[in-house]
């Protein structure tokens, strides 16, 4: 059976036919690198996922700045590769370590000891399952908060891109991860608190779901999944073609790019 991901759904929103390169076809693109940008905010949330085991494993010992950096330094340099490319002119590779080292600093001076909540895992593996279809996801940090005994669902984004609220309100991925967490862990009758940081800007935003919203997500990903599986046993992908077309890593495949 096949299992489904935020990721995968919305490739299927954005392009039905790249959806059947990717997820069917399962084509390699050609020319397949990993943009600077990825890879440093790969290592942001190594390094914080760091701080967050050690603090759950240490809960005592207090982590220094200068031991936060020095993980940054050193996961910076164990997992680089040479197909990670810079495509921005005037920037270097550097330039963007530095970024990193700076969005990390903030958020110690902000958050530490990092004692306000309890963290109950980093990079959980949530699976979900509605109305007999499959979803997972990746939990970037699961925390109940010691003040009010909410449960929080942290994502950490190094976008320099701030989303508008109504974009946030409107954002299927952690909605779709409180339902998987509100079963595995039994936590029916818990408050949750969404909680999207915004590194670059210094910025919280904390949202609530209802249940009448969650069961309007669960209705919304039961239509999609359908209209895929549908769209699977038709061979029907058409392709959107737009603007962002140029930067897909399938263009190169795509009969209407090239046409």
């Amino acid at each position: 059976m096949t299992v489904y991901s935020h990721t995968r759904l919305a490739l299927y929103e954005k392009c039905p036919l790249a959806y059947k390169f990717r997820y069917i076809d399962k084509i390699k693109p050609e020319e397949a690198f990993i943009s600077i940008e990825m890879f440093m905010g790969s290592r942001v949330h190594d390094t914080l996922e760091y701080v967050y085991k050690q603090r759950k494993k240490s809960p005592m010992e207090k982590i220094t700045l200068s031991e936060l950096l020095s993980y940054y330094d050193f996961i910076w340099k164990n997992k680089w590769a040479d197909d990670v490319k810079v495509v921005k002119e005037n920037m270097t590779a550097a330039d963007y370590f530095d970024q990193g080292k700076l969005i990390l600093s903030e958020y110690y001076h902000m958050y530490q000891p990092f004692d306000r909540d309890e963290t109950l895992s980093v990079e959980e593996r949530i699976d979900i399952s509605i109305e007999g279809f499959k979803l997972m996801g990746f939990i970037d940090r699961l925390a109940v908060n010691k003040e009010n005994g909410h449960v929080e669902i942290h994502d950490y984004k190094t976008s320099n891109h701030l989303p508008d609220i109504s974009d946030l309100q409107n954002d299927r991925q952690l909605a779709l991860y409180q339902i998987g967490v509100r079963k595995k862990y039994e936590f029916n009758d818990r408050e949750f608190d969404i909680i999207y940081h915004f590194l670059r800007f210094k910025k919280e935003i904390r949202l609530q779901k209802s249940d009448d919203e969650l069961e309007e997500l669960k209705k919304k990903i039961v239509n999609l999944i359908q209209i895929i599986e549908l769209a699977s046993w038709e061979n029907n992908f058409p392709a959107c073609v737009g603007n962002a077309c140029r930067w897909c890593e399938f263009s190169s495949v795509c009969p209407e790019f090239n046409k």
